[in-house]
């Protein structure tokens, strides 16, 4: 089977869905000139117009720090803008919950930041998304590289605070720091609690929103993630890493915040073992590595429950590399178009069968003659 980028995937869906968008608009007329139009039938398919117009696809990923998350957000979707959307630093992560979109009623470019001591007060991220006064709002200037890397490079931001600090902001886990004999003085935290960057990359402007949730401490401290976020999304990638293979925390995150939605999930929930690179070794025979490679695949998907053709292994670095470099043999071998290929049939293929049962629904059934 050939294997298509998911970009390609999903601008043939966009054009389905605007064919069909089409196709409705010139339904209406037509029923009004054959005399079958009703009131009826018009609100239904302006309803459908309506739903169809506002359809989002949103795609959630989900891992502990230091796995590439990341750095696959990018390889998959920002490659061809020839740079990293999002900053992927050795050792310097996405720390809050990240909301990627285009946000075409202001139609702008910003990156707009929840300040951590929000959570001090009485009230949801839903509520807050209204309040523009408690955001921090940094436009982006989509032609100047340098000033973009600085806006974004918030998104990894900290703060230190005194441990009473963190406790009075439910930041403080003492299983975080299981070697020290007396909790320290300062902690680290998150310098913001939400992020949203409406970006105008041609996917994002289609419809498309990226949920980046770093670590389990985030899913942990912002229930509205897990009881609300993360449902809604069509598909979740639950990213782990070759290097580390499943630990403590990767299960924490796959038993609380990820399996109790998946047995009602036929479809849409991917396990990404990344970092494969980290067992290529030139001084090994081919055959060696490929074994190595399957056997942490088949040795997650155990320790997860799941089927090893159920977890797909991938070098996020060398994917995005290659896709920069235009090195199709490294691509390939990386495995990201694997993935890809699987995304873009699994979760457009079940979204594009949303549309036609609400197509179906609300405008296929045939309509009654209206005596005039």
């Amino acid at each position: 089977m050939e294997k298509v980028r998911f970009q390609e995937q999903l601008l043939a869906y966009e054009q389905w869905k605007k064919d069909v968008i089409n196709t409705i608009e010139e339904y209406a007329p037509w029923l009004e000139e054959n005399g079958m139009s009703s009131q009826d039938n018009q609100q239904r398919i302006e309803h459908t117009l309506s739903t169809l117009k506002s359809d989002k696809l949103t795609i959630a990923f989900l891992a502990e720090f230091s796995r590439g998350k990341t750095e696959l957000i990018n390889a998959i979707f920002f490659a061809d803008y020839g740079r990293c959307l999002l900053p992927s630093d050795a050792g310097r992560t996405t720390m809050c919950p990240t909301e990627i979109f285009y946000d075409d009623e202001r139609d702008e470019a910003y990156v707009r930041l929840l300040p951590i001591e929000t959570r001090l007060q009485d009230t949801t991220l839903t509520q807050l998304r209204h309040d523009t006064k408690q955001w921090v709002h940094y436009p982006l200037e989509v032609d100047s590289v340098e000033q973009m890397q600085a806006a974004l490079r918030e998104v990894i931001e900290t703060k230190s605070v005194t441990l009473d600090e963190a406790k009075h902001l439910g930041l403080y886990n003492q299983d975080l720091h299981p070697h020290q004999s007396q909790p320290p003085e300062m902690i680290e935290i998150p310098k913001w609690r939400h992020a949203l960057i409406s970006f105008p990359h041609h996917m994002l402007q289609k419809g498309l929103t990226i949920l980046d949730t770093p670590g389990l401490n985030a899913l942990g401290t912002e229930p509205e993630l897990t009881l609300n976020m993360l449902p809604a999304a069509q598909a979740v990638l639950f990213v782990l890493g070759a290097d580390t293979g499943v630990t403590r925390s990767d299960m924490e995150i796959w038993q609380h915040h990820i399996k109790g939605f998946q047995s009602s999930r036929q479809r849409g929930l991917m396990v990404v073992l990344n970092k494969i690179d980290t067992l290529w070794d030139d001084l090994r025979e081919h055959e060696d590595i490929h074994d190595a490679i399957r056997g942490q695949q088949r040795s997650s998907a155990k320790m997860l429950g799941i089927e090893s053709k159920a977890v797909f292994p991938i070098s996020a670095q060398k994917g995005l590399l290659a896709k920069i470099r235009n090195e199709p043999a490294l691509l390939d071998k990386s495995g990201l178009l694997d993935l890809e290929n699987y995304l873009g049939q699994d979760v457009l293929n079940i979204k594009q069968q949303i549309i036609l049962d609400t197509v179906s629904s609300d405008v296929g059934q045939q309509p009654q003659h209206v005596v005039r």
